[in-house]
């Protein structure tokens, strides 16, 4: 019996003692060291890639009308614009897979329990930065205004409008009124070109500085 103690003992010992400790600190911290082997690559890619979307999107922006015929500025810009395609493509990329990258780090995030302890603010500031990832997504597809983003803003909009107190204020903002028309498609720019973007630098700037401040790099 004493050689099986003193074989075990090691195995749990992972920078303290175990029996200092408990089994359910061991078991944390190792989980801690597994996260951390993960957490330089998904932070590399998801500002590499959001950093790409940013540049491409500008590029987008300097072509754009935001407007009721901004199904032919899609077109002028993909078809007509220097390598316009191409710069669509990447952009369409970039913002796809930053999104990807960042709800990955926060759901691995929270599987080893970063929502509590000292490095919450890290979870928190990473859910708003992929919440504002999901909306400049959202308020993306609706902006080449063909007939599927069309549809779509209208059917989301009228089902956004059910949702009780804001939801039918937010409809009229959106839409200024009740169809789409140039008002519409500006606010939305303005939205996913602006407000989306600085909210997710902002909440970028505020996840790093949580994880250094709980010596997670």
């Amino acid at each position: 019996m004493k050689s099986l103690v003193t074989l075990r003992i090691p195995s749990l010992q992972l920078g303290g003692s175990a029996l200092q400790d408990g089994p359910m600190e061991v078991t944390n911290r190792s989980a801690q060291e597994r996260f951390k082997q993960w957490l330089p690559y998904l932070s590399s890619a998801t500002v590499t890639f959001l950093v790409l979307a940013l540049l491409t999107g500008v590029l987008l922006g300097a072509n754009f009308v935001p407007s009721l015929g901004a199904y032919d500025s899609t077109r002028q810009i993909t078809y007509q614009t220097s390598f316009g395609w191409a710069v669509r493509g990447l952009h369409w990329w970039a913002s796809s897979l930053t999104l990807v990258c960042s709800l990955a780090f926060t759901a691995l995030a929270y599987w080893y329990g970063y929502f509590r302890g000292p490095a919450k603010w890290m979870w928190w500031t990473g859910l708003v930065m992929g919440l504002m990832l999901l909306g400049a997504n959202v308020t993306g597809y609706y902006l080449p205004l063909d007939q599927n983003a069309y549809w779509r803003l209208m059917i989301e909009a009228n089902l956004l409008a059910d949702v009780p107190v804001l939801g039918a204020a937010v409809k009229y903002f959106l839409l200024n009124g009740s169809g789409v028309s140039d008002a519409s498609i500006a606010r939305i720019h303005w939205l996913h070109s602006v407000v989306m973007p600085l909210f997710t630098v902002l909440a970028l700037f505020s996840h790093v500085y949580a994880a250094r401040k709980a010596k997670l790099f």
